[in-house]
């Protein structure tokens, strides 16, 4: 990957790679802090370096440095407890905390014998999630994996050197690192942001010509909102590539509506697969569909039940090089990854159907969260919806429904929800319980935690129903 920054250095010197808002900086100048931060890294002898990132320029260049000096770039969250970082530092051998670039040497240990990561040419990273269990999980991924994954989007959606490109997850994130990667391969300018706001983004999408805005659906629906709030209609062209989780119908008919002229593409994939499918249809696609396979891509359904629908597997040059395990320095790409997801395929398209695990046990019979929440968010008293199982003595779940409504002084009642589901469910199925907030708590990434909302409702509001 960094040799596409040498290239694209060589070939227009003076194009703007990356603007934070303070400083814009070229593709000659940054090939030059790159250079001058990587050998200083060179001589440290610790292969494995820890690279706190927040949203900073300096952060950015860091990041690259690492990987242009050979190191084993770690991605963290610059805004970890003590005890975060020290719980990714633990699951290394001899790590070293990437802090002042220019102070660094002072602070390194003296030269070591460890075979961890003796050869890491091909490893870009080591990025991590938190995983099922909340503890932080490492998982490893290759240039050559990216690269391809850089490739097959330009076979999608045809990449040029004049576009703008702009994430606002922080820097740390999978997401928001491929999306600076891959604007630095195609020699295109990345712009970067503090931080997500509404305000912020529309402005962008008003100032800058060929866009391209990486985003997660809660930040559509916090644009859509802010827009209806507002009754303003952008009529910039530009583009929305969005990623994360599934896009729902009702988001889509409001971005539409507020953003006539947008082109929306909506990519399915982890951080482990990289992008699996994707979705080009300009309007409502067909119900669960997450678009066509990405090139390259084979997806297995293992164990389908009698509609077609089974876990989600991949095999794909773009699969990550496995999960990172103290002291282990293999590299290779898996050659198959169980996505915990469950989907169908109908041809070289493939539906989605949430988690595996979010999957809803109701006295033996499984329901699946997103079925009721495409139907339930078409009605307009409904803003946001996260349907979710409820543990249950009897039936070992029962289905609840946590609903911020779109006037919060107006509410639907059970039964007249259940009435409108009987209507359009493909099979007889209801909500037990309704729970109605003011708003549904996200993670940073901009993700609902259906377990953590469990466990506030459990705790909080519903013991008598457990």
């Amino acid at each position: 990957m960094m040799k596409r920054i040498d290239d694209w250095h060589a070939k227009n010197a003076m194009q703007t790679a990356i603007i934070d808002g303070k400083e814009l900086v070229t593709y000659k100048q940054l090939e030059e802090r790159v250079q001058d931060r990587a050998k200083i890294l060179a001589g440290i002898p610790q292969k494995v370096i820890l690279a706190p990132m927040s949203n900073a320029l300096d952060q950015l260049i860091n990041f690259l440095a690492l990987i242009r000096a050979n190191k084993v770039a770690v991605p963290v969250n610059a805004g970890h407890s003590d005890q975060g970082l020290q719980d990714i530092l633990n699951q290394f051998e001899d790590p070293l905390v990437l802090t002042d670039i220019h102070t660094i040497s002072e602070k390194a240990a003296v030269p070591f014998d460890s075979a961890e990561y003796a050869s890491p040419s091909n490893l870009a990273f080591i990025g991590f999630t938190s995983g099922t269990t909340g503890q932080p999980k490492g998982y490893r991924r290759t240039h050559q994996s990216w690269i391809k994954s850089f490739e097959g989007t330009n076979a999608l959606i045809r990449q040029s050197c004049n576009q703008n490109t702009t994430v606002f997850g922080s820097m740390h994130y999978s997401l928001s690192l491929y999306t600076l990667m891959q604007t630095l391969y195609f020699g295109q300018t990345f712009i970067l942001n503090p931080h997500f706001s509404t305000k912020r983004l529309i402005g962008l999408v008003k100032q800058t010509e060929s866009l391209t805005c990486y985003l997660v659906p809660t930040m559509i629906h916090a644009l859509v909102s802010k827009l209806e709030v507002q009754n303003e209609v952008l009529t910039e062209n530009y583009t929305i590539i969005s990623s994360g989780a599934k896009l729902n119908v009702d988001i889509r008919r409001k971005l539409y509506h507020y953003c006539p002229n947008v082109q929306l593409y909506e990519f399915y994939g982890s951080s482990e697969t990289s992008y699996i499918s994707m979705e080009t249809v300009q309007g409502i696609p067909s119900d669960n569909s997450v678009g066509q396979l990405f090139p390259g891509v084979e997806v297995v359904i293992d164990q389908p039940n009698a509609e077609g629908i089974g876990e989600i597997q991949v095999r794909s040059p773009l699969n990550f090089a496995g999960y990172h395990r103290k002291g282990e320095d293999r590299v290779a790409t898996v050659a198959c990854v169980s996505t915990g997801d469950l989907g169908k395929l109908a041809g070289n398209s493939l539906e989605y159907y949430g988690r595996k695990d979010d999957c809803i046990n109701r006295g033996g019979e499984k329901f699946y969260p997103l079925e009721f929440e495409r139907h339930l968010l078409k009605l307009e008293a409904v803003d946001e919806i996260v349907v979710l199982g409820i543990p249950d003595v009897h039936y070992n779940e029962k289905i609840g429904a946590v609903i911020v409504w779109s006037d919060h002084n107006q509410a639907m009642s059970l039964a007249e929800i259940n009435a409108y589901l009987s209507s359009r469910m493909s099979r007889p199925a209801k909500i037990d319980h309704v729970f109605a907030v003011q708003a549904i708590p996200k993670q940073n990434n901009g993700k609902i935690s259906r377990k953590q909302l469990l466990h506030e409702l459990v705790k909080e509001r519903v013991p008598s129903v457990i």
